[in-house]
């Protein structure tokens, strides 16, 4: 096999923390992105190089920008971002408002605790 371009190889690996953050497997990101495993497989191990079309579908699937997967945005990268995060992102209003209470109550029990 020819060794691979840095980058596709630069592809391979934001694709695949990309999906790893996000809980994704291979199969599920496919899904989501109306293609095989198999071609995210090939797509992150830089087998092969995705289509302007695939690049955009996966890029939209893992709700990031084309720049962004392709290591070319400034901003945060995927792997920087936590799990968590990225869950609370796409909470409701209602469930975001419970976790800055119980965050705030957790926080107040932990610095009441530091004092004694």
């Amino acid at each position: 096999m020819a060794e691979a371009r840095p980058e596709s190889a630069s592809l391979a690996a934001n694709l695949r923390r990309a999906r790893e953050v996000r809980g994704l497997t291979q199969a599920s990101l496919g899904e989501k992105a109306g293609m095989a495993a198999a071609s995210v497989s090939h797509f992150e191990t830089a087998q092969r190089i995705p289509s302007l079309e695939s690049l955009v579908r996966l890029a939209d699937a893992l709700e990031m920008s084309v720049d962004a997967l392709l290591g070319r945005d400034a901003g945060v990268e995927a792997h920087d971002i936590d799990p968590l995060f990225l869950r609370a992102s796409r909470a409701s209003a209602e469930t975001l408002d419970t976790v800055r209470r119980v965050t705030a109550a957790l926080l107040d029990a932990h610095e009441a605790t530091r004092r004694r």
